[in-house]
This record gives C-alpha cells, structure tokens and sequence, in this order.
C-alpha cells in the first residue's frame, strides 16, 4: 500500500514514517516543515499546508490510505483565544481524499476529545486540560466529528492518552467505553508511532474511536 502522513515533521509523525515502511508499505511525507525529515528507502517528501486545497489536491492521487498526525500547537494563541486548524484540515483532507478516491483514513486525536473527556490521570483531567487545554480540545472534538461525519468507507479515530519519549510499547491498552475500568496513564509517541502504522491494515476498531495508553 502507499500511505500519506499528514503532520509527518511532527515528533509522532516522523516515528510513524518508519513504522510504516516497516510494514512493508511506501509512504509519502507531508508537511510544511519537511526540512526535518531524513530520507531513506521507499519515502517520498513533500511540502505542503494541511490548510491548503490546492496542496491536498497535488498530493493526494495514488495514495490508498492517510494518517494524521497534526496538530495545534500549545502557546498562549491556543490556550487563551483557540484555534480550528484540526477541524478545518481535516475537513480539508477528506475533501481531498473523496476527490481522489482514497478510501483509508486513520485520524490521531487526543485522550479529551469527544467522549474521553474527563479521564486521564488526575493532574490531566483536573489542571491540565481546563486550564491549558480546554480551547484545543473543542478543536480535537470539532475534528473527531468531522471525520465520523465524512462518508468515508473506511475510518478510525486514534486517541493516545498523555504523551511521553518513552521507549516502545507493543502492549498497549485499548479504550473504546470508561466504565468501571482504570483510567488510562500515558503512552510514549513511539509506541503511538506503530500503532498508527498498524492502522494502516487493522480494521478491528474501524468506524468508531479507540484510546491507547500503557
């Protein structure tokens, strides 16, 4: 298969181009920052603005499947104003892939959005999500709707728990209800990495949103 990552110069998006290739697939490289990315076997790189039709468009044919891993980034613009730029790149994208015909799309959100507000570790749901990341999650959920909303064949939402720089984990928790269970802890962006990659083939959570953590 050959994969588009949208969000590919971010922490979790470079780690995902490896995984991907790792399973056996070509992957192309998309972002605006691609400066950061090393090349290497069966990867492709491409500039682009996730915001922009027109950078869609070019890049989108002969992909069969997207995964995103892009997001807004946290300074005081997101925390105290907000933002729509998961929303309305998502929006972006699937317009785009439904142009092309590309059936695939593995969307990465964030423990928070949707119905995975209010769990998390106590620090996360008590502090730092209302106070630093309230306005973002609204944007996280905005997209999560989105993508339940956009005909696609076929559709996951991925939402890790709190993020770390830990080394992989390939037993990872699977989330898709909270009740009577532990709450989810964190997960590090590499284990997410493979997960994603994982994605790519694995249909068992498809039309729905799971939440992974250690």
């Amino acid at each position: 298969m050959k994969v588009l990552i949208i969000g590919a110069t971010g922490k979790i998006g470079r780690h995902t181009l490896a995984e991907v290739v790792a399973l056996g697939h070509d992957v192309t490289a998309f972002g605006r920052s691609v400066s950061r990315i090393e090349p290497f076997e069966r990867l492709t790189i491409v500039k682009g603005d996730v915001t922009n039709a027109q950078d869609l468009a070019a890049v989108m044919p002969s992909h069969d499947a997207v995964i995103l891993t892009f997001g807004a980034p946290l300074n005081w613009k997101t925390v105290l104003v907000g933002t729509d730029v998961c929303e309305t790149g998502t929006r972006a994208v699937i317009t785009a892939m439904q142009a092309a015909q590309v059936p695939r799309l593995v969307a990465m959100t964030s423990i928070g959005a949707g119905n995975s507000s209010g769990h998390g570790s106590w620090p996360f749901r008590n502090v730092i999500k209302p106070v630093l990341l309230g306005r973002i999650m609204r944007d996280r959920t905005a997209q999560e709707r989105v993508v339940r909303e956009s005909g696609l064949p076929e559709w996951v939402i991925v939402r890790p728990a709190e993020l770390t720089d830990g080394p992989k984990n390939t037993n990872l928790r699977e989330f898709t209800s909270f009740d009577g269970i532990e709450e989810p802890s964190a997960i590090s962006r590499l284990s997410v990495a493979a997960y994603l990659a994982g994605k790519v083939s694995d249909k068992s959570h498809d039309n729905g949103a799971v939440l992974i953590s250690d």
